[in-house]
């Protein structure tokens, strides 16, 4: 699918999508309720959009025993728990790297080997290699491919007991064996080396605890006992506005918004989130971005000039390519920091930012280890000289998004091949895009 963005002001107001991480941690937890718990039906999570990783989630809580049922309103979900009711031979979680590390470690609850797999960009990334040693030492059965990829085929039960994780590279992991180690016959004690991606971690444990789970852990996330022969509780739950995918359409508020203009205004989106990407406001703070903020609405509006800024993105690797659209049009040199965390994403994404970008004209420089220096442009009101019109989202989401905002301040039309990346977190991107230009 290709997607043609045209150089245009924005102007408008839209309604941020549903949080697809808290979303799968949700539909997780609501399966993990026992039926003989759940006297009053079933848990009710609200305001649930479903994006390909969000359907993925909900079709592997269907095969490990869930009952789902869709109420009359928009985005509320039904779920009645009964994990292992139904005990799948293998679940299929599509390219979702949380799905993999959340499944994985509930799957290894089970007596009977399950395989966990997926399809595209998940098959190519080293998922498998930096589970199977945690899960073992916790009484798991694991066997992949000698290349650590998916698929991986595990079986249990988790007994519980002592393992050292390492937290470098992703929380999802750790995320999945919080998750299942309450069921564990045994307390659980998670020694967590180099914790990345903390505010995920957060993040897990406020949905644990919503859904009756306790979890002790240090002030800095490296240790965690998680005590085994809990019951969780069902729980009406609310899924809040993802701030990542709002963030390229508030960094197009920042940089392509009228002068002087109303802006781009974004529904739902809650000020003290735990969600690491709430990072991007510290950045358009930054960069001088006009913002007001108002409930749960935020309004971004167009500087009469944006300056270039440093930020430490290591703990919300997501924002890397908006950030690198906001300092496009930030004059001087803007420094990014934490770059290392973009290689096992959909794509490169370090390599394809920079590749994609100097398609629009921007300098992407990656000489220094763990940084991301953009070069923006110099006049306030210049536009992106394009050098090539044929851009390509190489099957990543944040790509397409980012590169479509940017080509807004492009002196002419560009073409976008692979957008309906989008559909991985945000499938109403076009749709939302189209609406708020003035064009």
């Amino acid at each position: 699918m290709k997607e043609t963005v045209y150089p245009s002001a924005v102007q408008g107001r839209i309604v941020a999508p549903a949080s697809k991480s808290y979303a799968q941690r949700a539909l997780a937890a609501a399966l993990l309720v026992p039926v003989s718990d759940n006297p009053a039906g079933w848990s009710e999570l609200r305001n649930m959009g479903l994006c390909n990783d969000t359907s993925a989630a909900l079709d592997a809580v269907r095969r490990l025993g869930a009952e789902i049922r869709y109420g009359e309103n928009r985005g509320t979900y039904y779920v009645e728990g009964g994990f292992l009711r139904r005990r799948p031979r293998e679940l299929n979680i599509g390219e979702s790297g949380l799905s993999a590390r959340l499944f994985t470690p509930l799957a290894a609850q089970s007596p009977e080997p399950v395989t966990v797999t997926g399809h595209g960009s998940i098959l190519k990334r080293p998922v498998a290699s930096a589970m199977a040693e945690p899960l073992r030492r916790l009484g798991a059965s694991v066997s992949f491919s000698g290349d650590g990829f998916l698929p991986l085929t595990v079986s249990g039960p988790l007994r519980g007991g002592t393992v050292e994780v390492d937290g470098s590279l992703s929380s999802q992991f750790i995320t999945g064996l919080l998750m299942a180690s309450p069921l564990s016959a045994e307390d659980t004690h998670l020694a967590v080396r180099r914790p990345k991606s903390v505010p995920y971690l957060a993040m897990t444990l406020e949905v644990l605890h919503a859904f009756g789970i306790s979890a002790a852990h240090a002030a800095d996330y490296t240790e965690f006992v998680i005590p085994g022969r809990q019951r969780y509780r069902a729980a009406v739950y609310n899924i809040e506005g993802d701030w990542s995918g709002a963030s390229c359409l508030l960094v197009a508020g920042a940089v392509a918004s009228l002068p002087g203009g109303e802006g781009v205004t974004v529904d739902n989106l809650n000020p003290g989130s735990l969600q690491a990407d709430r990072a991007i406001v510290e950045a358009l703070t930054r960069a001088g971005a006009p913002m007001d903020f108002c409930g749960r609405v935020l309004t971004v509006r167009r500087a009469e000039v944006l300056r270039a800024f440093e930020f430490d993105a290591t703990d919300c690797p997501d924002l890397f390519p908006a950030l690198a659209a906001l300092a496009a049009f930030c004059g001087g040199t803007t420094v990014l920091r934490g770059t290392t965390r973009l290689t096992h994403k959909e794509s490169d994404r370090a390599a394809t930012i920079a590749a994609e970008f100097a398609k629009l004209g921007v300098e992407v420089d990656l000489s220094q280890a763990d940084v991301m220096a953009v070069r923006g442009l110099t006049d306030p009101d210049g536009k992106l000289r394009v050098r090539d019109t044929s851009l390509d989202s190489h099957n990543d989401h944040r790509i397409a998004m980012a590169t479509a905002v940017a080509a807004l301040r492009a002196d002419r039309a560009v073409v976008i091949d692979g957008a309906e990346a989008v559909n991985k977190s945000y499938p109403e991107f076009w749709n939302d895009l189209k609406n708020i230009c003035l064009k």
